[in-house]
Formats: structure tokens, C-alpha cells, sequence
């Protein structure tokens, strides 16, 4: 997962109109992905199909001062907004409690687990555990752009390879590690290629 902690001072509150009129600032702010499973907006079709996360639900009466507050204002892929909603069962003052860590304060890739064999996300609090859960953080698409994002990185690592040892050929048994180095990198290839036909999401799974 690309989490990234999330920067928020109140010397970049807008001093004129409401949150909806700041979504391109909160876009940047969050580095245009979602801040709880850190899509990117152009996985979704861009900035229009995104939304503005009241991480303090305003819809909850205490919280409604922080409507329009730049320091409660995240971005949000529509599907965990979803899921999320108005859900709000604890202050975020103790990872070990049921609540939404502060993108703020947590940068998120520190409070995860990611397998690379399963590519599932692991909460290692029961903060995280929760929002696992809650907001459905190995749902299939989700997997899919993981391992996508595995491999490729893997690509990397293999082309690397490569082009060190082209450096460095000088006798027959580099050929030969060259060889296999390029027979793993195809196979490696035809895999990040071959793309599953399924819909990422059932109408369930997304109203679960």
C-alpha cells in the first residue's frame, strides 16, 4: 500500500468559501489518493468520482464546528466513504481502542501488515484491525491493484538485474545467468499482463 502521512496545519485553512470548494487543495493535500486505502483518484476517473472525508463526521453534533475546518478534511475514493459514513465509536487517543487513526498523526503504511503472497492488509492494533474490517480493506480490487503493484515492483528489481549484468559480461556463465535472468523477467511479465475478467466489486460488497 502507497499510505502516506498526511500533512495539516491550520495556516493552510482557505479564507474564503466552504469544503466543497476546496477539494482540489485537499486532492493535492492527500497526494490525490484515497486516505484509507490509498488508491489513486485516477483509478476511480479523476477528481469528479472522488470525495471530501469529514474524518470528525460533521453529521455527528459535536463535530459540527469542524464542517469546514481544513484539519478535518481528507479525500476519500467513494467506496470507503461508504463505508465509513458517520461511523465514529471512539477518539483516536489509543490504537488499541476501536476507532479511525488520525491520518494526520499516523502515517498508515506503519500501522499495517501487507502479505505478499495473499497481498491482504493486516491491522497490527485493533484500531486497524477495525478499519479493516469496517471499511473492507481486502475487498478484490483492492487485492488485484496490490499484487499489480507487487509485481511490478518486482519487474523492477529483475530489470535491474539485467542491465547490471549486461555491465558486466565478459565469460560464458554470465551468459547463462543472463539467460535465466531474462526467462524469469518474461514469465514475470506474462503475469502482470494477464488481467482477470471479474468485476472488481459486487453491488453487495459495495453497500455491505
Amino acid at each position: 500500500m502507497n499510505w502516506k502521512l498526511i500533512k495539516k496545519d491550520i495556516v493552510n485553512q482557505p479564507d474564503k468559501g466552504t469544503y466543497p470548494d476546496w477539494k482540489e487543495q485537499i486532492a493535492e493535500e492527500c497526494y490525490y489518493q484515497c486516505i484509507y486505502c490509498s488508491i489513486n483518484e485516477a483509478q476511480f476517473g479523476g477528481i469528479d468520482h472522488y470525495h471530501i472525508e469529514h474524518y470528525k463526521p460533521k453529521s455527528i453534533r459535536r463535530f459540527k464546528a469542524l464542517e469546514n475546518d481544513i484539519r478535518n478534511l481528507f479525500y476519500s475514493c467513494p467506496i470507503c466513504n461508504r463505508f465509513k459514513s458517520n461511523d465514529w465509536p471512539n477518539n483516536a487517543d489509543d490504537l488499541e481502542v476501536i476507532c479511525y487513526p488520525d491520518p494526520s498523526t499516523y502515517d498508515y503504511s506503519e500501522l499495517f501488515d501487507i502479505k505478499s503472497d495473499d497481498y491482504k492488509v493486516y491491522g497490527k492494533y485493533a484500531s486497524t484491525r477495525y478499519m479493516t474490517e469496517r471499511l473492507y480493506l481486502n475487498r478484490p480490487q483492492l487485492l488485484y491493484e496490490r499484487r499489480e503493484s507487487f509485481l511490478k515492483k518486482r519487474e523492477e528489481e529483475v530489470t535491474k538485474s539485467i542491465e547490471l549484468l549486461q555491465e558486466k559480461i565478459n565469460n560464458p556463465e554470465d551468459f547463462e545467468i543472463l539467460k535465466e535472468t531474462l526467462a524469469s523477467l518474461i514469465a514475470l511479465n506474462k503475469t502482470i499482463q494477464k488481467r482477470n475478467k471479474i468485476r472488481p466489486y459486487k453491488l453487495a460488497e459495495i453497500r455491505k
